[in-house]
C-alpha cells in the first residue's frame, strides 16, 4: 500500500462517505434493518476498522498483488444488510480514489492496481467479519439451512 494512497483515503473521506451514502440509499432495502437512514451510523466505524486493517504489515510491505483478496461471507438467506451496504462502500472507495484526479494521479499503473487489490482485500476482511458476525445471530439462517438440507434429501 503506496503512503500517498492512504494519505488520500483520509483526505477523500468526507466525499467518500458522501458517495458511499449516495449508493446506500440507491440499493434496493431488504429488511427494515437495511434501511440506509440506520446503516450511515456505522459508516465512520467501518472507514475506522478500513484504516486499521490497512495499516497492518502485511499491507504495508507494499504487497506484489499475488495473494487473492479474501473471499466474503455468503449470507445464506440474502437479507444480511451489510452486504449492499458493503458493495455501496466498495464502489464508492473506487470512484473516490481512483477516478478522481488527485493525489493517486501521481502513482503509475502498477501502484495504483497495487494498492487498489490492498484495499480490496482489506475491505473484503473487514466485510467479512461483519456479515459473520450478523448472520451469525440471524434467525433466518438455521431455517434455510434446514430447507437447503429438506431439499438436497429429496434429490438423493
Amino acid at each position: 500500500m503506496h503512503d500517498s494512497f492512504l494519505r488520500a483515503l483520509l483526505t477523500q473521506r468526507p466525499q467518500l462517505r458522501r458517495r458511499w451514502e449516495e449508493l446506500l440509499r440507491a440499493e434496493r432495502v431488504t429488511s427494515g434493518m437495511a434501511n440506509p437512514d440506520s446503516l450511515v451510523y456505522l459508516m465512520d466505524w467501518t472507514l475506522e476498522q478500513l484504516m486499521n486493517e490497512l495499516r497492518q504489515l502485511r499491507f504495508r510491505r507494499h504487497l506484489d498483488g499475488t495473494s487473492t483478496p479474501s473471499e466474503r461471507q455468503q449470507c445464506v438467506c440474502g437479507m444480511n444488510p451489510l452486504l449492499a451496504y458493503f458493495s455501496a462502500a466498495e464502489q464508492a472507495v473506487i470512484e473516490v480514489l481512483f477516478l478522481s484526479t488527485g493525489e493517486l494521479s501521481q502513482l503509475s499503473s502498477i501502484e495504483r492496481s497495487a494498492s487498489l487489490e490492498d484495499l480490496k482485500r482489506a475491505l473484503h476482511e473487514v466485510a467479512r467479519r461483519d456479515i459473520e458476525s450478523f448472520c451469525a445471530v440471524c434467525q433466518s439462517r438455521e431455517r434455510q439451512t434446514k430447507k437447503t438440507l429438506a431439499k438436497s434429501a429429496a434429490v438423493a
